[in-house]
């Protein structure tokens, strides 16, 4: 396993990108304020292709409103969204009381989470694993990646799986479904929660990669509960589809990421810069970070003005 200690292009100098007010604040600090770097050699991690979502926790109406959410996004980057029924690789949990079902998920798969992987897997490392399941967010996220040959995909088989998978899975508080109007079904447990390990099943040109393989989502029902469905659905698949700094201090900049931090925002959706983001991230391959993050950022500055 190679965990790795991510920063925001070097957490340590957050405060050097801090603007005092809107008018300071600037694209390419925005972009390094919020991309989850592991390094300057490394590219951001991203999905190279399918993205199958699933979601528990939530009526069946309301499960499949979340899942073509976020395919609908995925799809604008041109990403190819699953069919129902597909083996879910973005796993969207709803629960009454997400800190608990967080630590369960840790405590008891870390399969899923990619503790036990191999040298080409990549996550943000323990500490920041500890951070996600101690942490009360409205939404939390976890990520794993690989800059291996091949992609990491929830593995089907059983063996590696924990016993936890029954307990979180009530905890998250029933059924679910996956890919883009789905089939709502009855299943009792994390749909698509299989140990993730690299499969090495697609030859790659030689290029830098860093590509997503499982993300993991947790919703807090009680601290969106006054949020408009559009927004935090919309905050679930920013999340989904990049790999951002939790603690990023967006304050100053127009984004999807302030609809908790700013009691009175009156965002409903992703916004233009949000959405120049991800297509400059989905759009520059083979890149270093810093790379891309120059050409997210020139992206964001030619977006229409919100």
């Amino acid at each position: 396993m190679r965990f790795v200690q991510f920063s925001a292009v070097a957490i340590a100098t957050v405060s050097l990108f801090c603007v005092t007010n809107a008018q300071a604040s600037s694209p390419q600090d925005f972009v390094r304020q919020i991309a989850l770097v592991a390094s300057d050699d490394d590219p951001l991690a991203r999905w190279d292709d399918d993205v199958c979502v699933g979601a528990v926790g939530l009526d069946s109406t309301q499960l499949q409103q979340l899942v073509d959410r976020v395919s609908q996004r995925a799809r604008a980057v041109g990403l190819r969204p699953g069919r129902p029924g597909c083996r879910a690789n973005v796993m969207v949990v709803f629960s009454n009381d997400s800190d608990a079902i967080t630590r369960q998920i840790v405590d008891q798969r870390r399969d899923m989470l990619g503790f036990y992987g191999g040298d080409a897997q990549v996550t943000a490392g323990r500490e920041a694993m500890e951070e996600f399941a101690n942490t009360p967010r409205p939404i939390r996220w976890w990520h794993v990646s690989s800059t291996g040959v091949g992609s990491m995909r929830p593995d089907a088989a059983r063996s590696r799986q924990s016993n936890g998978r029954t307990a979180a899975a009530a905890a998250a508080g029933g059924g679910g479904t996956s890919g883009a109007s789905g089939d709502q079904g009855g299943v009792t447990d994390l749909q698509g929660a299989d140990a993730v390990r690299s499969s090495g099943s697609r030859t790659r040109a030689a290029e830098a990669r860093n590509d997503l393989s499982y993300a993991l989502i947790v919703v807090d029902a009680r601290r969106i509960a006054n949020t408009p469905a559009s927004a935090w659905m919309d905050y679930v698949a920013f999340n989904a589809l990049a790999q951002i700094n939790p603690d990023a201090r967006t304050a100053n900049y127009p984004t999807i990421l302030n609809l908790f931090s700013e009691p009175s925002t009156s965002l409903t959706e992703l916004t233009t810069w949000d959405l120049a983001y991800l297509e400059g991230l989905y759009s520059v391959r083979g890149e270093n970070s810093n790379r891309q993050i120059n050409s997210i950022a020139r992206r964001i500055r030619s977006a229409p003005a919100q």
